[in-house]
């Protein structure tokens, strides 16, 4: 495909100031665009401020596997359960859930899982190539991630998972307990095996990794404006971003803007997309910042822990719920139970600091939208669901080819948004 690049450079609008938001805006003002970012509550202020920090490259599968669906009854009807539904959502999110369940079936899980394994293959390089640009390769440590196993039946029904990532090109070795002990003094002697993922990594702070992208986005003059978007529509050639001020006129306009995207799409391509607000927790142990070198999640509590800056991050559950619904901070607070018993008695967890609930944008094949609509006057990103850290890279990446009209490192066809027309 031809490169149409014009040597002018172009006035570009990304909605949305997120970590993928973020990511497209310095890539494309990189490449000697004037960019412009909007978002109304500020950088990374969004899903992207608590994430669980880790680049998860190894999720290649997509959350609706065949494997879920005679878990999912037990699962969304234990107030313990890692996957939970609002209650008082139940009418809203109900119509998603069915579409959800529906991508469970063999063929569009393996559909899913080819396009998740392409993105991830080269999230990492892209990552370091842009980060590298600007002088922030030091915000992720590449010191692997691991997956434990309290139940040895559980490891044994996670074998032909093994083989199965394995055969995706995923590095995995498995570790016994005297790896364990050596690698993770503070792991509690209940874990009988370990997964470990040697080419993941982890940043210590997913919101400052935002900040330092954002100052060296406005370094090179990149424009921020706080505020709502109201609106976006085309008068001719010229996109115009309507905020409770002013409206904004670009060549182009992207929309990243997570959870919050369908009524954008909707008003500008007339798709609905069936987005869902995929809940997260987070809880801060603080005296635990050093008790691990790399995020370890559970198996058998299905969480994870990553060390950060400000300390221990115990993350995970999923909630599907309202976007506008009160956060249920009981979810937040049981990761404090599930990391008791994954730790030795000597991991202090009564001193337990800030939790957090953030809405990732989860679609039902667990699949992004990355596409271009109203010849390629209006860029989309979103919808990464849980892998929105990991795939903030390539995603600009992609993007900035959509942009020039260059051929895409990846096949695109999967996350097309008219896959929802």
């Amino acid at each position: 495909m031809v490169n149409k690049k014009s040597s002018i450079p172009q006035n570009i609008a990304v909605v949305g100031g997120g970590v993928i938001g973020l990511c497209i805006a310095l890539k494309l003002q990189l490449a000697g665009e004037n960019v412009t970012i909007f978002d109304k509550r500020g950088v990374g202020e969004g899903c992207s401020k608590g994430n669980a920090g880790h680049f998860a490259t190894e999720q290649v599968f997509p959350l609706a596997t065949p494997a879920l669906l005679p878990q999912l009854p037990k699962m969304l009807l234990s107030p313990t359960s890692p996957v939970s539904v609002r209650f008082q959502d139940v009418h809203r999110t109900l119509p998603w859930m069915v579409r959800f369940l529906l991508k469970a079936r063999k063929k569009a899980s393996e559909h899913a899982t080819q396009a998740l394994t392409e993105l991830n293959r080269v999230a990492m390089e892209n990552w370091f190539e842009l980060l590298e640009q600007v002088g922030l390769s030091e915000l992720i440590t590449m010191q692997g991630s691991l997956l434990t196993f309290e139940s040895e039946s559980l490891f044994d029904s996670y074998r032909s998972t093994l083989n199965r990532l394995r055969e995706q090109g995923v590095n995995c070795q498995v570790w016994e307990q005297e790896r364990l002990r050596d690698e993770l003094p503070y792991l509690s002697a209940n874990v009988k095996k370990g997964v470990f993922f040697p080419d993941t990594g982890h940043t210590s702070n997913p919101y400052r990794m935002c900040i330092e992208m954002a100052d060296v986005f406005e370094s090179m003059q990149g424009r921020w404006i706080k505020e709502q978007v109201d609106d976006v529509f085309f008068d001719g050639e010229l996109g115009v971003v309507v905020t409770p001020s002013l409206s904004h006129e670009f060549d182009k306009v992207v929309i990243a803007t997570g959870a919050e995207s369908a009524p954008l799409v909707k008003k500008i391509t007339g798709v609905k997309v069936p987005i869902q607000a995929e809940r997260g927790y987070h809880l801060m142990v603080p005296k635990l910042k050093n008790c691990l070198p790399f995020p370890v999640s559970s198996a058998d509590r299905k969480f994870i822990m990553t060390p950060m800056e400000t300390g221990l991050r115990l993350a995970g559950t999923v909630e599907y719920a309202d976007i506008d619904s009160p956060p249920n901070m009981q979810r937040a607070n049981m990761l404090k139970g599930l990391a008791t018993g994954l730790l030795k008695p000597e991991c202090e967890l009564d001193s337990v600091g800030e939790s957090w609930m953030g809405n990732r944008p989860s679609l039902p094949d667990s699949l992004p939208v990355i596409d271009t609509a109203l010849n390629g006057k209006v860029l989309l990103a979103f919808g990464h669901q849980h892998l929105g850290l990991t795939q903030g890279a390539i995603t600009a990446a992609l993007i900035s080819q959509l942009h020039t009209e260059s051929e895409t490192i990846v096949d695109l066809s999967p996350f097309a948004l008219d896959r929802f027309c």
